[in-house]
């Protein structure tokens, strides 16, 4: 099963699709490209909306859409992508905005260094059990933070998504290749926002292939199996 763990395919929501016109036209991509499964996850901010109204603009969203769903488009599990803030572990229904039948949380870092606070405070999040963390696109961070502080995040009991468009760059796809090898990685995304921002995640799957053979393919798509089924998730060992 080919599943994709990040997108922002529902319509009018944030800055992914615009229309459900365009949602449409985006799970045609996926459908050809052999996604099976998508998780959509719209941004959250808690400064600029609360759990509730999110969740409930969400469900809208995703209402408007269900209707022109097609049989060949991957299925459809809701969920977030939650900036990071150091008050996250005091949010109202934090745990509502995991991925749905998980209780795993896509967490985005914020685009600076990431300092020994931050890192604590992720911790602490880890710690007090409330969620699991993946955490997205970790390649993006190597623009603003060193590499060790990057290794420490990842250190803590948290798992890594990777975006499926970074294994078509060399630089990034270098960043993927060193993330992988440190087993800080056990799933990817294609982080889909319009047709020309983000890659099916089969893209990615084809460079891996090449790279390590088409095991360590199945081994991603399984330990996305398991995320999803809420199992403990192997490292991706390389």
């Amino acid at each position: 099963m080919t599943i994709d763990f990040h997108s922002h395919i529902l319509p009018c929501l944030d800055d992914g699709s615009a229309s459900v016109e365009e949602s449409v036209h985006l799970l045609d991509i996926m459908a050809r490209n052999g996604t099976d499964l998508v998780i959509a996850t719209p941004h959250f901010y808690c400064h600029e909306i609360d759990t509730k109204s999110f969740l409930s603009a969400r469900q809208n969203s995703y209402e408007q859409l269900k209707p022109y769903l097609k049989p060949d488009h991957p299925k459809i599990l809701l969920g977030a992508e939650v900036l990071y803030t150091s008050k996250l572990n005091h949010l109202d229904d934090l745990e509502k905005l995991c991925i749905e039948g998980t209780n795993y949380l896509l967490l985005e870092m914020p685009y600076l260094r990431l300092s020994n606070q931050i890192i604590d405070i992720v911790s602490q999040l880890v710690d007090c059990g409330r969620v699991k963390i993946l955490v997205a696109h970790i390649e993006r961070y190597l623009n603003f933070t060193d590499y060790s502080e990057l290794e420490a995040l990842m250190s803590l009991d948290v798992l890594g998504q990777l975006n499926s468009n970074s294994f078509l760059e060399r630089k990034t796809k270098k960043r993927c290749f060193k993330l992988m090898n440190q087993g800080f990685v056990q799933v990817i995304g294609s982080d889909m926002h319009h047709e020309d921002r983000g890659v099916p995640v089969a893209k990615a799957y084809e460079v891996i292939a090449k790279k390590y053979g088409h095991d360590k393919v199945e081994q991603i798509k399984e330990s996305g199996k398991r995320l999803l089924k809420d199992m403990e998730t192997y490292e991706v060992i390389l």
